[in-house]
């Protein structure tokens, strides 16, 4: 029988593979959700790199809730031009945040995904409930809270040390106002960065698409791609 670290190895390998001309290395979840179908990769226009991005959210209070449905990253040449945006596949739920942009003239360079785990047949399934990228000179962008959390929303979080894939992590989960039946606690991804010189210059999305029978998690899943300028 296969141990996870096999599996896990095996599927690094499968993906690497399959990593398109141009991009240097790959950046994934190491919480990610095997559940959902992955979209097509989307790269941005050569010569240009991701400096800032938006989630679609769907707020709770819905009978299937499903947190993130999709990611829209921003791309830009070394001049400063927009050159548009990619997407990969995106849930029907939800609506797009507000568009967070890395500071002038820097690139995305890393990311991590708050993700919640099966919920189980008593609770309601969320997949990816979060998302930040880190710019080159180490600032986050947080699709939900615009920025980073600021020390004084930090103190009003309640932490959980939960074990995860055999590794120890701290759960922090914020009093955001949101009612509903609580839920096993999510997890940030540990942070996964592009090479020295290297940045964010593509996504793929996995997404568990609507079902009238069945309990969705909306985004499950995601990789970003890395290119040498």
């Amino acid at each position: 029988m296969l141990t996870l670290a096999a599996v896990l190895y095996l599927a690094a390998l499968a993906r690497a593979a399959h990593e398109p001309l141009g991009v240097s290395e790959s950046l994934t979840l190491d919480n990610g959700l095997n559940r959902g179908d992955w979209g097509p990769i989307e790269l941005c226009p050569a010569g240009s790199f991701a400096y800032g991005f938006q989630i679609k959210y769907q707020d709770l209070g819905y009978v299937d809730d499903t947190a993130v449905n999709g990611l829209k990253i921003y791309c830009r040449d070394g001049l400063g031009a927009t050159t548009g945006y990619i997407t990969s596949l995106v849930g029907k739920h939800g609506t797009w945040r507000n568009i967070l942009t890395c500071p002038l003239s820097e690139f995305v360079e890393g990311m991590r995904g708050y993700v919640l785990p099966d919920q189980g047949s008593m609770h309601d399934d969320l997949g990816v409930d979060n998302v930040q990228l880190w710019c080159e000179e180490g600032t986050i962008l947080d699709g939900k809270l615009r920025a980073a959390p600021t020390d004084e929303h930090l103190a009003q979080a309640e932490r959980e040390t939960v074990i995860v894939d055999e590794r120890e992590v701290e759960a922090v989960y914020l009093k955001d106002g949101r009612k509903g039946t609580p839920r096993i606690a999510g997890v940030w991804s540990l942070w996964a960065y592009c090479s020295n010189g290297n940045y964010v210059c593509g996504l793929e999305t996995r997404v568990e698409t609507e079902s009238t029978f069945t309990d969705d998690a909306g985004l499950s899943d995601f990789v970003l791609y890395c290119c040498s300028p």
